[in-house]
């Protein structure tokens, strides 16, 4: 057992539990664990170079650049304001952000969503006269729970397509978790409805902003490579190709052909590029030190759906989501009889541990902290727990029968 690596890890993973606390982002203190096991001797830099996953990498930079594209084209925010417009009463309104930003979400990253359509939320509660909060609640459990069903909605997700050998992994996400997403998403919003239906009576009539694109040639442009992309990775999923190859092409043409290929690409999440390449070389330090399998006689047995989604759905709240998958890859790998549905099971789970605590998921935490910075209201850690828990008791039940059918 390696002394350093142990130090190492439990440092790594102190920072990002106490995150906020801290105010350190998570993609800071895994880069820096990453970057200590190299520099503490714990594996050499060659074998960090190695760890590190390009198709992932890769992968994520592509959808990154169509997300980046939509954001600086203005259409993220145009839609928005649009489905304010258009779904006219508050309650309309709440079940419209619930709704797309739960779809939205598979194509152009939650954390996208989240940053994007957080201001226009403020906006539109304000000319409303309404509190803010259940629209903000809305769209952050819409991400969470919308997220599921795609290997694209999340990053975890990605990591389970990618890295557990599952053949067609678009049309296995699609086809066992498209339809338990759909119905969480519809009752999810009589739940929340419920909860906040004090806060959503008198205050004006929708506001009728005209929001226009900025750029609608980068807009059409995005969208249109977007959809060759999605169509792209359905086929070569079902023919057993690198779905990979999807994403770099259609993303190489979009920088090829906008003349703001510089904003787009500066706009790119670089944050969470640098904290999956420090996940990489910070695991292989786990495994070479022999944290790994320290870890894994404590931790539970991955035995059954159920365990699968109930372990990975409260440890997310304390290592995060996506550190928990890299680290169960591994594990479930070596067991030798784990099944696609057990495969499902850790992505359903530990994507929708973020609706039980605010820090259970990143876009929680942006989603807050762009609302106090525009002067609108946060999430409290325990006002959160009480909100989230009604909407996660009935998504875990439904993912759970289904994943069980």
């Amino acid at each position: 057992m390696n002394l350093a690596a142990i130090v190492i890890a439990l440092v790594t993973y102190g920072l990002i539990a106490t995150r906020g606390i801290s105010k350190i982002p998570p993609w800071a203190s895994m880069f820096f664990g990453g970057v200590a096991m190299i520099v503490a001797g714990v594996i050499t830099p060659s074998q960090g170079l190695s760890s590190i996953n390009l198709d992932v990498i890769l992968f994520l930079i592509t959808l990154f650049t169509f997300a980046s594209a939509l954001e600086v084209s203005g259409f993220l925010r145009y839609l928005g304001f649009y489905i304010v417009n258009k779904f006219k009463t508050p309650a309309r309104t709440l079940f419209g952000v619930l709704l797309f930003s739960g779809l939205l979400s598979n194509l152009v990253t939650n954390d996208g969503i989240s940053a994007s359509w957080t201001p226009v939320i403020l906006e539109s509660s304000k000319k409303l006269g309404l509190d803010e909060r259940p629209f903000l609640y809305a769209l952050a459990f819409g991400v969470t729970i919308g997220s599921v069903m795609l290997p694209t909605g999340n990053p975890q997700n990605l990591l389970i397509a990618l890295d557990a050998n599952l053949r067609n992994p678009f049309l296995l996400f699609i086809r066992v978790l498209a339809i338990p997403t759909l119905i969480n998403l519809l009752v999810s919003f009589p739940i929340i409805l419920f909860m906040f239906s004090g806060k959503l009576k008198g205050g004006d009539p929708a506001p009728k902003e005209r929001e226009s694109l900025e750029d609608p040639r980068l807009a059409y442009l995005a969208l249109g490579l977007l959809t060759v992309t999605v169509v792209l990775f359905f086929l070569l999923s079902f023919l057993g190709e690198d779905i990979l190859l999807g994403s770099l092409a259609t993303s190489a043409l979009l920088l090829l052909i906008t003349s703001k290929r510089r904003e787009v690409l500066r706009r790119v999440d670089w944050s969470t590029i640098l904290f999956f390449i420090g996940l990489f070389i910070f695991t292989e330090g786990l495994i070479k030190g022999g944290i790994l399998n320290l870890i894994t006689q404590f931790l539970p047995s991955p035995s059954s759906i159920l365990a699968i989604m109930l372990v990975s759905l409260i440890l997310s709240q304390f290592l995060s989501n996506v550190p928990l998958v890299a680290i169960y890859i591994p594990i479930m790998t070596t067991m030798g009889s784990v099944t696609p549905t057990d495969w499902l099971a850790l992505a359903a789970g530990s994507t929708i541990a973020g609706n039980f605590t605010l820090i259970g998921a990143a876009s929680n935490v942006i989603i807050s902290e762009s609302s106090e910075s525009r002067g609108g209201k946060g999430f409290g850690f325990i006002e959160f727990i009480k909100y989230s828990l009604p909407v996660l008791i009935v998504n875990f039940l439904v993912l759970y029968l289904f994943l069980r059918l």
